[in-house]
């Protein structure tokens, strides 16, 4: 939370004395005239002498740029590989279309200005426009903090200001005060001066800087004080920017209307808090990317981690009296407080706006991951007010009347790695908070023991993932999914893999979570990797919209239509809007010898495809089948005779000159009801090694499974569903496990087994647990063998994981055969 003393700070010394430096030179030294516009001055401080400031006789210090003042047009270029000692408080202004450029020329290293520890800011600018500053590299660093700044530009003219844009500078090594006020202790700070009527700026772009140790902030747009009244900038541009160890916040937009803040990477904030003198502003909690009391603003594709400040601490935050705030396609990772932190009103003496509630806030498209923690960051913090994925400082803040009146969070994926006790929606205020919001299509990858709040108000939880760990608060969601999602690398713990960073948490094909989500209205169109999102058909859930590289075309038949899949022989399927796995269509059999084909071409020879999908059929007892064909080895499927969805595993390796294979559902001859199939995928295989050792127990013995406790298990040469020998269960209280290790962390994995009991109603499992997640299994209760597919993913530091067959209770054996655990790609 942004805690502020209710008084005003006075005047900065660097602001005073910038006006009398600027009035003693209009009464005592007035400036020499600038030559004609677009005149270009030249500065090379390695220089022996001071020139005329053309190229051949260049200025050789600060000063000759401090007493000119310049014209629409004209040019301020210093040598590169060169330093100059001093502040920079050129005059003059340029005009529309016709900005004053200050930057370098020549090749080499950027030209340094070194401030050499002098309060106030390297470059100053003050009541003038129209500015174009890029490609230098500045430095103001001291043994001991005061308000310092690389860029500042100030406004107190009483009007609007237009045109500055920072671009293309290293600014680093200055040293500010951590808890002191913004824009005068920032990289770059663009400030309005507390006047009447209220000043504001225009058109102000900070863009592809490297920021390195600044303090307090590298980018700060805010007035010059809490209070500023209802002015607001606007055209404010953010973006591309790099930032490393910035002593508090990265990013701050005060009192914007239409902010954009695009594509910066933040990392390592918030380690210092040293406020200045006694009686001036002093805020000791700090966030990475930041607003308040302002309208419209945009915050998308930036990435901020690290994050160590431990009185809020989050990558980003929604702060006090902000309208139509929209965070979108943002990755937050291992910061200390959390992903967002979302501020309730609060008062603040003369600032009327921090009464009123954040209104109109979306939350979507982004990947939190690991947040809530500092673990894996080379530096760390302490919490003193607690952290969250979804950090809420207290009640959820709702505003009637508004457009949005809850906020809205939407298709985020929030990952959480085992050991860490990071809650999803954490408040301050406790575990039931007031107020309300929507919470929908989110994928929540939960390994650790972190729980939920619950709220007074009525909020909607619909269509999310919870995955892992289901600590009592989670919340009541009537189409949730439960199953593993999938991630190509979650956590980003396979660090050998070829998907990381965000795209760490794109999904495989056989992603539970693919068209699992329900539409959002106004969507933004978009998902975090550029994928389009329908405003009309089913989207996925989580931060990831296509299909993970599917083979396969209308894979879940959700054109309405059968192209390109092909009938079949026998009676015509068809694709009807009705017993859907997701989304809304799904291919519909006849009653007996009916399906549909696709073929697949342009596959790799002596390759291993995984090939999933999700039947049912309409009469208990009869067979749908779901295989493959035509890829130069014999045909291979899986049945399914449930009458609700149940998955299929099946796999297959083309021949060595094969290059296409035929996909199908089929419904077997002799029944009387229809079957069902939806959302099948096929992806190719890095590796199909199965990781179990005596996966069909065809040694005729347990080694190396071991009994589980209770009753013994047995390998017996009967009721093997393929070879001659099968895993014989007791009667109850026993099975048998095996603990397979090197495994990769982070990967997604399927276990493939088949099952059955000897009578029927009785159940067996097939499950794996020891991995770094939950336990997960499968259970079956047919007399005739049935697969049991299990998606799961092992933990950041996992690499080994316990399969196992085990029948709980019952009066005869069970049977487990022909186990496999292969890892996805």
């Amino acid at each position: 939370m942004k805690r502020r003393r209710t008084d005003r700070p006075g005047r900065r010394a660097s602001r005073i004395l910038t006006l009398l430096a600027t009035l003693a030179g209009v009464l005592l030294l007035p400036a020499p005239a600038a030559l004609a516009a677009g005149t270009s001055y030249y500065v090379n401080c390695s220089a022996t002498t001071n020139g005329t400031g053309t190229q051949s006789s260049p200025w050789n210090s600060v000063s000759s740029v401090n007493s000119t003042t310049f014209a629409a047009g004209d040019s301020i270029l210093f040598a590169t590989g060169t330093t100059c000692t001093g502040q920079l408080s050129p005059g003059g202004s340029g005009t529309s279309g016709s900005n004053i450029s200050m930057s370098a020329y020549g090749s080499g290293a950027k030209p340094v200005i070194d401030a050499a520890g002098a309060t106030g800011a390297v470059i100053h600018l003050l009541n003038q426009q129209y500015w174009d500053i890029g490609g230098l590299e500045l430095i103001d660093n001291a043994s001991s903090p005061a308000y310092r700044s690389g860029v500042l530009a100030e406004n107190s003219s009483g009007g609007i200001l237009h045109h500055v844009r920072v671009h293309d500078m290293y600014l680093h090594n200055i040293t500010g005060y951590g808890g002191g006020w913004y824009s005068t202790n920032a990289g770059v700070g663009v400030q309005t001066d507390h006047t009447t009527p209220v000043s504001t700026w225009d058109d102000v772009v900070v863009e592809n800087n490297t920021f390195d140790h600044v303090d307090r902030i590298a980018v700060a747009v805010t007035p010059d004080a809490d209070g500023q009244g209802t002015g607001l900038t606007t055209g404010t541009v953010i973006r591309g920017n790099t930032m490393t160890y910035d002593g508090a916040d990265d990013i701050l937009v005060v009192k914007n209307d239409g902010a954009l803040i695009d594509g910066n990477k933040a990392g390592y904030g918030g380690a210092k808090a040293t406020c200045p003198p006694s009686g001036q502003y002093c805020n000791g909690a700090s966030a990475g990317i930041w607003m308040s009391g302002s309208s419209n603003t945009v915050v998308q594709n930036n990435e901020v981690y690290c994050h160590i400040n431990g009185a809020d601490g989050t990558g980003f935050d929604v702060d006090w009296g902000n309208h139509n705030t929209t965070f979108q396609y943002n990755y937050s990772h291992q910061n200390l407080g959390g992903f967002l932190l979302v501020m309730p009103p609060f008062t603040i003496a003369n600032e009327p706006t921090s009464t009123v509630p954040s209104d109109g806030t979306v939350v979507r498209y982004n990947i939190s991951e690991n947040d809530g923690s500092n673990s894996g960051c080379p530096t760390s913090g302490t919490q003193t007010h607690g952290g969250g994925v979804l950090h809420f400082v207290g009640g959820v803040p709702n505003r009637s009347g508004s457009s949005s009146a809850i906020p809205l969070f939407y298709n985020n994926t929030f990952s959480v790695r085992d050991g860490l006790s990071t809650p999803i929606l954490y408040s301050r205020s406790g575990t039931s908070i007031s107020g309300a919001l929507s919470f929908q299509n989110n994928a929540v990858f939960n390994y650790g023991s972190g729980n939920y709040f619950t709220t007074t108000g009525t909020s909607t939880y619909s269509n999310n993932l919870f995955y892992g760990n289901h600590p009592s608060r989670e919340p009541t969601d009537a189409a949730k999914v439960t199953a593993d999602p999938e991630f190509r690398n979650a956590g980003n713990a396979n660090t050998s893999s070829s998907y990381t960073g965000k795209n760490a948490y794109q999904v495989h094909p056989s992603s539970p979570v693919i068209r699992a989500g329900t539409v959002i209205s106004s969507n933004g169109g978009y998902d975090a990797f550029g994928n389009a999102v329908s405003a009309t058909a089913a989207p996925n859930i989580g931060a990831y919209n296509a299909t993970g590289g599917n083979l396969l075309t209308n894979a879940g038949f959700e054109t309405g239509a059968l192209s390109p899949w092909t009938q079949a022989s026998g009676s015509a399927s068809s694709v009807t809007a009705a017993n859907a796995h997701t989304g809304s269509d799904a291919l519909t059999t006849a009653a007996s010898g009916s399906g549909s084909n696709q073929a697949l071409t342009g596959l790799s020879p002596s390759t291993t495809y995984l090939l999933t999908g999700w039947g049912k059929v309409a009469t208990a007892g009869e067979t749908l089948a779901i295989g493959a064909k035509g890829f130069g080895g014999t045909e291979t499927y899986t049945n399914i005779a449930t009458t609700s969805y149940s998955q299929a595993a099946v796999l297959f390796t083309t021949g060595s000159s094969s290059t296409t294979a035929t996909v199908y559902c089929w419904k077997n001859a002799g029944g009387s009801g229809a079957g069902y199939c939806d959302d099948l995928a096929v992806e190719p295989l890095s590796s199909a090694t199965n990781a179990v050792t005596n996966p069909g127990f065809e040694t005729g013995t347990l080694t190396p499974w071991i009994q589980s406790t209770g009753t013994a298990s047995s390998v017996v040469a009967s009721n093997a569903r393929t070879g001659t020998y099968a895993l014989q269960t007791g009667a109850s209280a026993s099975g048998g496990i095996q603990t397979v290790s090197g495994l990769t962390s982070g990967g997604s994995y399927l276990l493939a087994a088949w099952a059955k009991v000897g009578t029927a109603g009785e159940e067996v499992a097939v499950g794996v647990k020891s991995f770094g997640g939950t336990e997960t299994y499968l259970r079956a209760s047919t007399t005739s063998y049935a697969q049991q597919p299990i998606f799961f993913t092992t933990g950041a530091s996992t690499t080994s994981a316990a399969v196992y067959c085990y029948k709980n209770s019952g009066s005869v054996a069970g049977y487990c055969d022909d186990y496999t655990l292969i890892k996805l790609p």
